[in-house]
Order: C-alpha cells, then structure tokens, then sequence
C-alpha cells in the first residue's frame, strides 16, 4: 500500500459479500484490497475534469468591479447606511 492507511468496518448484505468473496479469490487478493480496488475505479481521475468547463472557472485572472471589492463590498454595496 505504501501510503497512510485507515482501519474501517463495513456491513455487507449477503449478495455483496458473495460478491467480493468471488471476486476477491477470482483475482487473488484479499477482500480488503479488492474493496479499495472497487473504491479506486469509482474516484474521479484527473482527466475527468479535463475539458470540463465548471472546473475552468478562476483559472484565469480577472479583475471585475472595484479595488478591494471582496473586502470592502459592504461599504460599496450599502454605502455607509447604518454607521
């Protein structure tokens, strides 16, 4: 594994054990190795963000409105109302 690992518990409905017990003597390994194996093929990988154009919001900078706007936007937005 080589990286920091966490214990964790989990309950399985028969049909999920069935299925990771053949699983897991198909392929040779431990039940537990091929939980995280199951886990790893699920998690996003970087390329899956690739193209996507939500996570290509704020990669370039721009500068909208005023000086110290998101510090100062109270004051902008209400002028002074209420001092």
């Amino acid at each position: 594994m080589g990286t920091k690992t966490r214990r964790t518990q989990i309950y399985l409905n028969p049909d999920q054990y069935d299925y990771l017990r053949l699983r897991s003597e198909r392929e040779q390994i431990s039940m537990a190795e091929a939980v995280r194996k199951l886990i790893d093929e699920k998690l996003p990988k970087e390329k899956d963000y690739e193209g996507n154009p939500l996570f290509s919001i704020g990669q370039k900078a721009v500068s909208m409105g005023r000086k110290g706007g998101s510090k100062e936007h109270d004051e902008y937005i209400y002028r002074g109302k209420g001092k």
